[in-house]
């Protein structure tokens, strides 16, 4: 006897065909989210950890250094600021200390006699202390007195404006008619990171800087030497470390940072600054706060600055185009911010 069977339909073909087409869309689209959510969590890894190994670098370094007022000041505090690097002025800080005695006059950057340096007379009456006599001892009629404040009291400028009022003068602002209150937080917002070792005779610049044509940007390092030319016991050049290619000379073969290049130029070509982030990664903001807003250790007589120097690192990075092509979405971004405290307890003499 022979059974009759029945055989599929085009209609029934159609209808498993679809169905399994529908199963096999559904599990290549979870295998493909699978993993690309893979992908993205592994991107996300990457950047936090390499985020977080960017930030132990930048606190370590703030752990072992100070603090540079000295360069801050002339960069951003000073009245005609500096855009080298070099600070041609180095020491000006530590000068608004010092008061010229009541019998002397106000050489430097703030008296009467603007162009020369602080100080006052030596023993000849002529001369003055103490880069033309720096061993012997200034006329006593005339000694410079520290008066642990920036600046010394009743300092005044050629405009006869009161810099001895602390809302016209800290070591990050100078405010010539009081229109701007130099006390107010945002005067210390940064985009420079300038620390100075406790010996005082070596700088380290941390910038935001481009790393390519494409506009995107590292944080990228320098380091600087400093010297004393004069024999005071003083640093008061400051040149390019070994380790780092600044071009210009001044004859010797000792390089001299000049504004082209040292500064944050947009010019990739420059690498006198070293990028110290992988180019994965492309840091979009950089920031750094700065407290107190003088040298805890020369202000000594100014209230509200007496505690140990204090760096907040802020910043957002994100995955560099080349690398974050591949990723479905949004490119993941993370920002960072730490607080570190300076670790040198004591003044760095830039000027006494």
């Amino acid at each position: 006897m022979f059974i009759k069977r029945r055989a599929y339909t085009l209609v029934e073909l159609i209808i498993t065909l679809t169905i399994f087409a529908i199963v096999a869309v559904l599990c290549v689209s979870a295998l493909v989210t699978s993993m690309a959510s893979a992908k993205r969590i592994q991107a996300q890894v990457f950047l936090y950890s390499e985020a977080q190994s960017l930030m132990d670098q930048l606190a370590r370094k703030v752990e072992r250094s100070a603090v540079d007022y000295e360069a801050y000041y002339l960069r951003y505090g000073y009245h005609s600021p500096e855009t080298g690097w070099e600070t041609l002025l180095y020491g000006y800080y530590g000068q608004s200390f010092y008061h010229p005695g009541d019998d002397g006059w106000y050489p430097g950057p703030y008296g009467t006699n603007v162009g020369n340096l602080y100080g006052v007379e030596c023993a000849d009456l002529i001369s003055i202390h103490p880069d033309d006599c720096p061993t012997e001892t200034p006329n006593s009629n005339n000694s410079d007195s520290n008066t642990f404040a920036h600046p010394f009291t009743e300092i005044y400028d050629f405009s006869a404006y009161p810099y001895d009022d602390p809302t016209y003068m800290n070591a990050f602002c100078e405010s010539d008619d009081g229109s701007t209150d130099c006390e107010d937080w945002s005067e210390t917002v940064m985009n420079e990171l300038i620390l100075i070792n406790g010996a005082g005779d070596e700088r380290t610049i941390f910038v935001q800087e481009p790393n390519s044509t494409s506009g995107e940007y590292a944080v990228s390092m320098m380091r600087m030497t400093g010297t004393d030319t004069d024999s005071d016991g003083l640093v008061d050049t400051w040149i390019c470390d070994t380790d780092f290619n600044c071009t210009d000379t001044n004859g010797d073969g000792d390089p001299i940072p000049n504004a082209t290049d040292l500064s944050n130029s947009d010019d990739p070509s420059d690498i006198d600054f070293m990028p110290i982030v992988p180019s994965a990664l492309s840091i979009e903001r950089f920031t750094i706060y700065i407290a107190p807003f003088e040298d805890p250790y020369r202000a000594i007589a100014e209230e509200d600055v007496q505690i140990q120097p204090q760096v907040t690192i802020v910043f957002t990075a994100t995955l560099s185009d080349r690398f974050s092509n591949f990723l479905l979405g949004d490119v993941p971004t993370v920002t960072v911010q730490r607080t570190v405290s300076t670790g040198v307890y004591s003044e760095i003499t830039s000027y006494e």
